[in-house]
């Protein structure tokens, strides 16, 4: 009895700090929230943007043709929250959206973080008439514990990413966690 009492005591706290994908939809709806509260109110809004645009008068772009990128980093920080000493930039990162445009592929990318944390990441590509979305969800930790992908509406399988058609598909929550990394090294750098 003592071993059960002595396990429970330990696993409580675990699963009371496990991420789920309810809590990442409430998470993403309040910031989503902000953010729309922060593009109508302009400065009095609750979180801070910079925006980032990347050849924003559409010129030619190198083998590419028209290319186009805009990123959005959405953060709270307040120059009186707390003093640069105490603070850690990459907790008050909340969000980045990325538009793309490269000659006939339209990219909509979304990365959610939480307490520094990424734990939500959104993608709609969509190029000539085919449309692809992939989300994946992931715990405290940095582990991915949910992902789907859709290619024009279906629900992809285990089974179809072993297939030619769908193979480059299949999420990759690695290479996912390496670029929101690199966002938010960015993000920290820029401040």
């Amino acid at each position: 009895m003592k071993k059960i009492f002595f396990s429970l005591f330990f696993i409580f706290p675990l699963i009371g700090l496990a991420q789920t994908e309810s809590d990442i939809r409430k998470h993403y709806t309040y910031i989503n929230k902000q953010i729309i509260e922060s593009i109508e109110q302009g400065f009095e809004g609750p979180l801070y943007n910079n925006h980032w645009v990347t050849n924003k008068n559409n010129r030619s772009w190198p083998a590419v043709g028209i290319y186009t990128e805009t990123t959005d980093f959405w953060y709270d920080d307040p120059p009186d929250h707390l003093p640069a000493s105490e603070r850690n930039p990459k907790n008050v990162l909340l969000k980045i959206n990325i538009s793309r445009k490269s000659s006939h592929l339209i990219t909509n990318e979304e990365y959610l973080y939480k307490d520094g944390k990424l734990v939500f990441f959104y993608s709609h590509e969509g190029e000539e008439g085919n449309e692809w979305e992939t989300r994946i969800y992931f715990n405290n930790k940095g582990v991915a514990f949910k992902s789907s992908v859709k290619a024009n509406g279906k629900e992809l399988t285990t089974k179809d990413f072993l297939t030619e058609e769908y193979k480059d598909f299949k999420p990759n929550a690695a290479n996912t966690m390496a670029a929101a990394k690199k966002l938010q090294d960015l993000f920290v750098k820029s401040m």
